[in-house]
């Protein structure tokens, strides 16, 4: 079971760090377009919005996933 925490966390930590550098992306985008449709704008902002939520649970859930390691 140890082992299996220490792989999720691992993987899950490695997916957080996906999901933020893609909501940074996002947010350069957003803050470097210079003449887009609002439709882009819209869709930028929410796929920043969207990438840093998951990013910041997927780091909560492997954090979870080491204390829960540590505790057994």
């Amino acid at each position: 079971m140890r082992k299996a925490l220490l792989i999720i966390g691992i993987i899950v930590f490695v997916a957080c760090g996906i999901a933020l550098l893609m909501a940074l992306f996002y947010n350069y985008g957003y803050y470097h377009v210079l003449d887009g449709s609002t439709e882009l704008y819209r869709r930028l902002r929410l796929s920043s919005i969207v990438s840093l939520v998951t990013g910041i649970v997927l780091a909560l859930i492997g954090a979870a996933c080491f204390i829960i390691r540590s505790k057994i």
